[in-house]
C-alpha cells in the first residue's frame, strides 16, 4: 500500500478543516439571522439568504475539494471574495459612524480566516505536482 502524500495535499486538509469550522460560523450566523428576522417584523430576509447560501456552498466545496478540481476552488475563492468584500463594507461603516474598528473576534472570522483559506488554496495549487515512485523499481540511469 503507498502512503507518500504530497505537500498540496497537506495544505488541503488544513483548508478543508478551515472550511469546516468557517461553516459552523456561517451556520450560527444564519441561525442568529433567523431569529433576529422573527423577532422584527421589518427585518429582511436577505442576511439568512446570505449566510445559508454561504454556509452551502463552503460545506459542499469543502467535501468536493481537491487538487484536480478547480471548480470548488473557484466557488471557495467566490465565497471568500464576497465574505471580504462584506468585512471591508462593515469596517469602512465601523470607522465611519463610530470611529473604531470591528471587534477582534469578527476581524477574524471575517477577514484573517478568508485570507488564509485562500492563500493556502493557492498555495496547495501551485505545489509541483510530483508522481510516486512505483514501489520495488530500480532507478534507471543509475550506474
Amino acid at each position: 500500500m503507498e502512503t507518500t502524500r504530497r505537500p498540496a495535499d497537506d495544505l488541503l486538509d488544513v483548508a478543508r478543516a478551515l472550511l469546516l469550522f468557517q461553516g459552523a460560523i456561517l451556520v450560527a450566523t444564519t441561525i442568529e439571522a433567523l431569529v433576529w428576522a422573527m423577532l422584527f417584523a421589518g427585518a429582511s430576509g436577505s442576511p439568512v439568504l446570505m449566510s445559508g447560501a454561504s454556509a452551502f456552498v463552503i460545506l459542499v466545496a469543502r467535501t468536493r475539494l481537491r487538487t484536480d478540481r478547480r471548480w470548488a476552488r473557484r466557488l471557495v475563492y467566490l465565497v471568500e471574495g464576497l465574505i471580504l468584500l462584506t468585512a471591508t463594507i462593515n469596517v469602512a461603516i465601523g470607522l465611519a459612524l463610530a470611529h473604531a474598528l470591528p471587534p477582534i473576534v469578527a476581524l477574524l472570522t471575517e477577514v484573517a480566516l478568508p485570507i488564509s483559506v485562500v492563500a493556502l488554496l493557492r498555495r496547495s495549487a501551485r505545489q509541483p505536482r510530483t508522481e510516486a515512485a512505483p514501489s520495488g523499481g530500480v532507478l534507471q540511469g543509475a550506474s
